[in-house]
């Protein structure tokens, strides 16, 4: 077994835990997107990355990476142009390789006292299929520009393959994680100790998931990151996708998943109330590869962003749109329910809680 924290003291050591999404945040980062991908691509997508900024602006810090000063005077300008103004957003300029910050990201910890931390997991662009060096220096550069305690964990881990209730229980897909081609020769045994000791994590629900071959065939480069399968509201509930769909390619995985999750605990022992959502429909052809094109492979309502007093939810102008937000607003009554278009986002891979990294609130 791979021993941690013989060097210096672990998160868990010190009284740190990943709280739940729910919880109060400080703010939410993300990475603006630029051209270097290819020309186009920041006017592409800009329009939900100024969605996202007007919605949560209002209830919380939104802190912005950007390329450049070049591009942090345009979206000044933007903002100002669209009326969302520049209270509680700030700007970081910070190079990176693209847009996903969930993944790359710092996974924020916070312990009894309020105090937060950052741990910084190895990001080798989802099993090393996409340029990750820039990416990967994100956490720990923010690390140093906000003067917080960053913890270097010994494994690779993209946070939108990581739910939690706060309370101690981590959910997630082996195939995302236990992985060979992110954390080869890693045991599940290896790897539930580093969570433990760098998530505050001690009670284990591992779906299986579908690996690269079956996600291939419906276009996700994640591996069955859990946040296309399912999430807790609170301690005991969760959302799961679901479809009644046999022919859909991801119907196996979503059943395989069901019936897990109606055999798993919380840290408690209470059963998880299992809640279903449906998935955004896609229009069926005999032809896997024009499935595969689809720009709804890969889309999932439960890909959202819970933030303070707003849950932003994904949209796609489909027929489930209204039905998916009205279920997630019915577990989070205190929050305004924005449904954000990302249709142009969805094709490249994602949806908001891709892009977005939440930061707790704390004493710093």
């Amino acid at each position: 077994m791979i021993e941690v924290g013989k060097l210096e003291k672990t998160p868990l050591e010190l009284g740190f835990h990943m709280p739940a999404e729910w919880e109060e945040h400080e703010g939410t980062w993300l990475q603006w997107p630029q051209d270097k991908l290819y020309r186009g691509y920041e006017l592409k997508l800009e329009k939900i990355w100024l969605s996202m900024a007007a919605a949560l602006h209002q209830h919380e810090n939104v802190h912005l990476i950007v390329a450049d000063e070049r591009q942090r005077d345009h979206i000044i300008h933007q903002l100002k142009y669209h009326a969302i103004g520049l209270e509680n957003i700030d700007f970081y300029i910070l190079p990176t390789d693209d847009v996903w910050a969930r993944d790359n990201g710092p996974i924020f910890v916070i312990n009894e006292n309020g105090e937060v931390a950052i741990t910084n997991w190895d990001f080798n662009g989802w099993g090393e299929r996409f340029p990750s060096e820039l990416d990967d220096k994100v956490p720990s550069i923010i690390g140093e520009r906000l003067s917080m305690q960053v913890f270097n964990a010994p494994m690779v881990l993209e946070a939108g393959a990581v739910e939690v209730n706060g309370k101690g229980t981590f959910l997630a897909t082996r195939t995302s994680i236990i992985d060979p081609y992110r954390n080869p020769g890693k045991s599940q045994v290896e790897v539930e100790e580093i969570l433990r000791q760098y998530l505050g994590v001690n009670h284990f629900i591992w779906l299986t998931g579908a690996g690269r071959g079956e996600c291939d065939q419906w276009g996700d480069e994640t591996d069955s990151h859990i946040d296309i399968v399912a999430r807790f509201t609170d301690e005991t509930t969760v959302l799961y996708n679901w479809t009644d769909d046999a022919n859909d390619p991801r119907y196996a995985m979503l059943a395989r998943s069901y019936q897990e999750l109606k055999a798993s605990t919380t840290e408690s022992g209470k059963p998880l109330e299992l809640v279903p959502l449906p998935v955004p429909e896609v229009h069926q052809t005999s032809s896997m590869a024009t499935w595969r094109k689809s720009t709804l492979a890969d889309a999932a309502y439960s890909n959202y962003l819970i933030a303070n007093g707003v849950v932003l939810v994904p949209v796609y102008g489909h027929v489930n749109d209204e039905r998916g937000m009205r279920i997630i607003a019915e577990h989070f009554p205190n929050r305004e329910v924005v449904g954000i278009e990302v249709v142009a986002l969805v094709e490249h891979g994602g949806a908001i809680g891709c892009v977005t990294q939440p930061q707790p609130l704390g004493l710093r």
